[in-house]
């Protein structure tokens, strides 16, 4: 019987669940800055780094905490070199880097 205290258990809280999804954050983080390096944008390719916690479930209906790993870029400009502004191209170097996995 699948209950709420069997999925924090076997799925939320498993080594292995997270082990993944921070391996494919690994995968995903050398390939943005490869991307980023190569249109000239070695400040946003520096900036990237791997952010990995447990999402506070408040919005789920069931208010299960799940765990998560992405790929952050720190630098103040990210955002508008990510999705485009009147300074800088959109690059979308995330969504590239995704399709290349």
């Amino acid at each position: 019987m699948v209950d709420d205290e069997w999925i924090d258990r076997n799925i939320l809280h498993n080594p292995e669940v997270r082990g993944a999804l921070v391996g494919t954050a690994k995968r995903l983080l050398p390939i943005c800055q490869r991307l980023a390096i190569q249109e000239g944008c070695t400040e946003f390719a520096d900036s990237l780094r791997i952010e990995q916690g447990t999402r506070p479930g408040t919005k789920s209906p069931t208010g299960i905490k799940r765990p998560y790993a992405r790929v952050i870029a720190g630098s103040e400009d990210a955002a508008e070199q990510e999705h485009g502004s009147l300074r800088y191209p959109r690059h979308a170097f995330f969504n590239r880097a995704t399709a290349q996995l």
